[in-house]
């Protein structure tokens, strides 16, 4: 039985293997002190952080810091410092000297909040002229006023030396406090450095993200330490260019903050929807999948069946024998590029279609279809069901290329498939019990199924769009 409470005991996407290579890279460069961990959103970066995190820990300090969750604070030096002291405290031990190195490290980190802050230079203008800065005018003039303001500047000068001094002390503190927590968690005599996991910085303000980047790369460089930053850097970016202009290089701005990238890629989905993907129940044979190993193919040879070789894009039950329904599914992630945190919303939504609609056998492709239709593309989803359901076709090919599913007889892309299930439901009832009592004559399964279905439960069937539509505000 698995422990869902161990590292990685529900890594679907072999990612286990992605953290094991990144840790031995990191430990054995010094000069990449800050990794990037670049995925999109719903790529499972949350996911890959606190599991790598979770395995780590049991070798080495580690501290988490969901750089979202703090960024009503205002202040991100603070709440990163917050978060070291934290769960470094735990790390480090109840010694005399510990407790002293924590205070050290919380005494200099307020004195480094007060000197590097910007705000300063407003407080020293306001002691020398007796005025808010705010609230002093460009235009206004006057030697009292031209007095106390060079008085200002040179106070300032004065204080950027001790603000180099602070930040010094401060990053000396720190650099020793890591070298302690280090000395417990030793390899062959090797110190094993400290890693800082910050995780949702692309879902913050963009103020606030570049805030807490210069802090890292500027504040908190040190030998024992290696920040890994997960973000969807295309969509930071993006911010960054809404806020500062259209004209500003942001990629290139955001780089400078990092001393590699890896790129997280979305993986293979076959063993997730192999482990998340199990619908009982009655469901029409469709023949998808079908003679997809190579048992099966010779079987069917031995019978004389024809055998039509699937087209090499097909989707087939692959190394994990996935079934009929699961074939399905992948056909469908692959057709609309869906990302894993959208595919576990869509699956709840698939069963809760399911769960719906009791009583006769579930068409599963129908629902399932529907299910990635409304949420990928609803304007195409509502030209289908309910506007011209052949320009919606039309644009689907356009937009989004078709996986393919095979059949034995050979191999269809999804678009066709739903179509011709699409033209049974905009038809109407005594069109489909029409075509039921014809013929086909078509090898591919899904074609005869379709007929039979919507001919004898075309009311169940005509349904699933609403079930669809309400299954759609799960999230």
């Amino acid at each position: 039985m698995t422990d869902d409470n161990l590292p990685w005991a529900l890594d679907k996407m072999s990612r286990k293997g992605v953290a094991k290579f990144l840790t031995q890279y990191l430990d054995a460069n010094n000069d990449i002190k800050v990794l990037n961990i670049n995925a999109a959103w719903g790529s499972g970066k949350t996911f890959f952080l606190k599991n790598w995190l979770h395995e780590q820990s049991e070798v080495r300090a580690c501290v988490y810091f969901n750089a979202w969750e703090t960024d009503f604070t205002g202040d991100a030096f603070v709440s990163l410092v917050a978060a070291i002291r934290e769960q470094l405290s735990q790390s480090v031990g109840k010694t005399k000297t510990a407790k002293t190195l924590i205070g050290r490290f919380t005494k200099t980190a307020s004195k480094t909040l007060v000197a590097a802050t910007p705000a300063l230079a407003k407080g020293i203008i306001k002691k020398f002229t007796g005025a808010d800065i705010a609230l002093i005018s460009d235009a206004i003039e006057g030697d009292a006023i031209a007095d106390a303001a060079e008085k200002a500047v040179e106070k300032l000068i004065e204080s950027n030396k001790d603000t180099l001094n602070v930040v010094a002390d401060f990053k000396k503190v720190f650099n020793e406090l890591l070298l302690e927590v280090s000395k417990k968690s030793e390899i062959n005599g090797k110190s094993l450095p400290v890693y800082i996991f910050i995780d949702e910085l692309d879902r913050c303000r963009p103020t606030y993200a570049i805030e807490l980047l210069e802090r890292i790369k500027h504040l908190f460089d040190a030998e024992n330490c290696r920040f890994v930053i997960a973000t969807d850097t295309s969509q930071l970016s993006h911010s960054i260019r809404a806020v500062y202009g259209s004209g500003f290089g942001s990629d290139k701005y955001l780089k400078r903050f990092f001393d590699a990238e890896f790129s997280l890629r979305s993986g293979n989905f076959d063993e997730w929807v192999k482990a998340n993907v199990n619908i009982e129940g009655p469901i029409p044979t469709e023949g998808v999948g079908a003679f997809s190993t190579t048992v099966d193919r010779h079987e069917r040879l031995r019978s004389g069946m024809e055998i039509v070789e699937p087209d090499a894009e097909a989707i087939l039950a692959g190394e994990f024998e996935l079934d009929q329904c699961q074939i399905i599914l992948l056909s469908l992630v692959k057709t609309f590029g869906t990302k894993l945190r959208e595919l576990e919303k869509i699956v709840r939504q698939i069963s809760a279609v399911h769960a719906n609609a009791k009583g006769r056998a579930f068409l599963f492709f129908w629902a399932a279809y529907l299910v990635f239709l409304k949420d990928e593309a609803p304007e195409i989803y509502t030209a289908a069901i309910y506007g011209s359901h052949v320009t919606a076709h039309n644009d689907l090919k356009l937009r989004y290329p078709g996986a393919k599913l095979y059949f034995g007889a050979g191999s269809t892309s999804v678009h066709d498939i739903f179509f011709n299930y699409l033209e049974l439901y905009r038809g109407g009832r005594r069109a489909a019990q029409q075509a039921q009592g014809r013929s086909s004559g078509n090898a591919l399964g899904y074609v005869n199924v379709g007929l039979y279905m919507f001919g004898e439960s075309f009311d169940h069937l005509s349904d699933y769009p609403k079930l669809v539509e309400l299954a759609h505000s799960i999230d």
